[in-house]
């Protein structure tokens, strides 16, 4: 019996871990809370800051814009009404942001002019071609320059200068409305939100600091420039020092395209976090109450929780020690009188299912030795139990032979390394070569599965003994092998036929020659030569037959494309007795793979000889065989195509099975496609397949047949 004092272990301990959960749970959500809500509040007061700077900026925006254009309509009015002193007057007095209107000639020359308030006493024939105003409209139509302290009113101002008939006309342009409209923009600290910049980065209106605009302060290489401006688009917002390297401001700006001015709206971002943490402390504050309020209920809910667990700890622990009678009044909430009858439930499903594991523990031996496999169980190779068709598998008397002996020990040594790359995993089934306890070779069929059992990773291991049926693979192979002998002693034949003809009839010749002695040394010299080149020409006709009927023992690399043209050679003489027409479409580059060449050789035979049986026995007059070489995919594919009448569409699946053939018995033993299928699939990994076609041959449509065959393009996958 377990004690119930074990569960009390402080390590793990239920009580402090609800208590923990509930603490943690409660306090998360309120800090989660909590720290969303500060975000939200800081992305909120900030976005709400950027808006309204965004507000102030198109406000000062238009006010300037207007400046401008009410500027160029002066121009337009004073192009049309001339230049008059009465006109100038006119225009000073009625607009207030125009200090002054003077009139120079092509020299430069004051010509006729009005200022407001003429302190340094300009008079007609003042020169003022070394201005920059005059200056700069050699080249262009129109100019506004720089801001500067006006001669006049000792106040900064502008010039817009444009050309008319032959004349130059300076309008001077106080910027005091344009500062006294923006002075209206406060912040929440009272300072002014708005300072402009020219075109140099000079400070041309600053509200907060007047000095620097008289000191006509640059600010090109301070942090407004090189965060704000320089880096940022019109309306998109910064962080960066003020012109006197201590405040830190948020802000954006805009620019007047006319005059390259640079506005700048701007507020103290350290006044503005102070403003954010202050509303933090007191979320702080909150979240903390809160927290406290939530920690004493989550302590109130557990103390009712810990005191049913107490009871209802005691109670498992009266039943872990077999008093199954309890009061149950002891047990503060339902679900504990619930989980109590539960218990007494599991207690008559566990002995029942003793009962039942037992009985299927017995099941699963019956059946573990009473599979047609062998079965072996192992852990880290080390054989652990086999069944009793294992022990018949290798002669065991006992199963004391092969548990706890190392399983490659019962796999021959060239196949360890096979068994070796599949242990690890649920491999399909492959097969391996097996050594029983004489040491006798069997061939099997083996798969393997990973199991858990009693928290152990076991693997189960089938094995199916293919030793006979590996003989009977063989045994076909030999018959196919036989009967290719047979069809290529006929194309021997075929490919005698003509050589010894000739060479009888050149031998006949010289003979009779002989007799009527009219025979001289130039007709005995090249009738000789003609047959000893058709005697060569036998030889290697032999030698091609021999390289076929070679064993192939090793797998090696050949040419697809040679062993193609081999077979043709072979069957030469034998298509051109029976008229077929033979088309070859090979590629520009040879493919090569690793495999047995005669073999290969003996399928395109069989595949052709198939296509010939087929003409003679369709009594097809026009034939005609077509070969192609391609790349599909990753795939060399190589098809052999005819126009025979193909095969009945009932049967077309049963081509490549051991035996069935729809030739007469003198002319077929139905092995040969099916040993083709067995080189291709299991000696060179490949695949073969046949379907009916319509092929066209002398614009003529005929049912035939096409044979593919598909081999890895990668030599890796070989």
């Amino acid at each position: 019996m377990i004690s119930g004092n074990v569960y009390m272990n402080e390590k793990n301990s239920l009580k402090k871990d609800i208590l923990k959960f509930l603490i943690l749970f409660s306090s998360s959500v309120i800090l989660i809370f909590g720290i969303i809500s500060f975000i939200n509040f800081y992305n909120l007061k900030l976005d709400n800051k950027k808006y309204n700077q965004n507000l102030v900026l198109k406000q000062v925006e238009k006010e300037v814009t207007n400046l401008i254009k009410d500027i160029e309509m002066i121009s337009k009015y004073l192009n049309k009404y001339g230049h008059s002193k009465i006109v100038l007057r006119d225009v000073v007095n009625l607009d207030k942001n125009i200090s002054s209107i003077m009139i120079l000639d092509e020299k430069g020359l004051l010509e006729n002019f009005y200022i407001k308030n003429n302190l340094n006493k300009i008079y007609k024939g003042f020169d003022f071609s070394n201005k920059n105003y005059y200056k700069e409209l050699n080249n262009k139509q129109d100019y506004w320059s720089n801001v500067f302290l006006s001669t006049f009113n000792s106040e900064p101002a502008i010039t817009y200068s444009f050309k008319f008939r032959n004349k130059i006309a300076v309008i001077s342009i106080s910027l005091s409305k344009v500062a006294n409209y923006i002075s209206g923009f406060k912040n929440y600290d009272n300072s002014f939100m708005i300072k402009i910049f020219d075109k140099n980065g000079v400070i041309i209106i600053n509200p907060n600091n007047e000095d620097l605009v008289s000191q006509r302060y640059n600010a090109k290489s301070s942090e407004v420039f090189t965060k704000l401006i320089n880096k940022n688009k019109t309306y998109v917002h910064a962080s960066y020092l003020s012109e006197n390297n201590i405040d830190k401001e948020l802000g954006a700006y805009v620019n007047i395209k006319k005059t390259n001015w640079y506005i700048v709206v701007r507020d103290d971002y350290k006044k503005l976090l102070i403003l954010i943490v202050t509303v933090l402390l007191i979320l702080v504050f909150i979240i903390l109450i809160f927290m406290i309020i939530s920690i004493y209920f989550s302590l109130q809910i557990s103390k009712k929780i810990f005191k049913s667990f107490d009871n209802f700890h005691h109670v498992t622990s009266n039943i872990s020690n077999g008093k199954y009678e309890v009061e149950e009044k002891e047990l503060y909430y339902d679900e504990f009188h619930i989980l109590l009858n539960y218990f007494n439930k599991m207690k008559t499903e566990i002995d029942k299912r003793e009962e039942n594991l037992e009985n299927s523990l017995y099941s699963f031996k019956s059946l573990f030795n009473s599979t047609m496999e062998s079965i072996i169980l192992h852990q880290d190779k080390i054989c652990i139990d086999v069944n009793d068709v294992t022990l018949k598998l290798f002669n065991a008397k006992s199963k004391d032979e092969i548990i706890g002996k190392n399983i490659f020990t019962l796999i021959a040594p060239s196949f360890r390394k096979v068994a070796e790359s599949k242990y690890h995993e649920d491999a399909s089934p492959y097969e391996l070569e097996l050594l029983k306890m004489d040491g006798t070779k069997i061939q099997a069929l083996v798969q393997g599965k990973y199991l858990n059992l009693n928290n152990k990773r076991i693997k189960v291991s089938a094995l199916i003994d293919i030793t006979e049926l590996k003989n009977k693979d063989h045994l076909l192979f030999q018959q196919s092998k036989m009967a290719s002998m047979g069809e290529m002693l006929g194309n021997i034949a075929h490919q005698w036929r003509q050589p010894l003809s000739i060479i009888s009839t050149y031998a006949s010749g010289i003979k009779l020659e002989k007799e009527f002695d009219i025979l001289n040394d130039d007709k005995l010299t090249g009738s000789m030569d003609m047959i000893v080149h058709q005697t060569q020409y036998l030889s290697r006709t032999i030698d091609d037959f021999r390289n076929f009927f070679k064993l192939e023992k090793h797998a090696e690399f050949f040419i697809v494309r040679e062993s193609i043209e081999n077979s043709l050679k072979l069957l030469s003489a034998n298509l051109k007795s029976n008229n077929i027409t033979l088309k070859i479409n090979f590629l520009s580059e040879d493919f090569t793979y690793e495999g047995y060449p005669n073999e290969f050789v003996q399928v395109i035979i069989n595949i052709i000889n198939n296509s010939k049986d087929a003409f003679l026995a369709n009594n097809i007059d026009e034939r005609c065989i077509e070969i192609n070489e391609s790349y599909v995919s990753e795939n060399y594919v190589l098809t052999i195509e005819d126009n025979g009448g193909g095969i009945q569409s009932s049967i077309i699946d049963k081509v490549f099975d051991p035996y069935f053939t729809t030739k007469h018995k003198s002319q077929g033993t139905g092995i040969g496609l099916y040993m083709s299928h067995q080189i291709i699939v299991d000696h060179m990994n490949g695949s073969i397949k046949v379907k009916n076609i319509d092929y066209e041959f002398n614009n003529k449509i005929y049912k035939g047949t096409c044979f593919k065959i598909e081999l890895p393009k990668n030599i890796e996958d070989n």
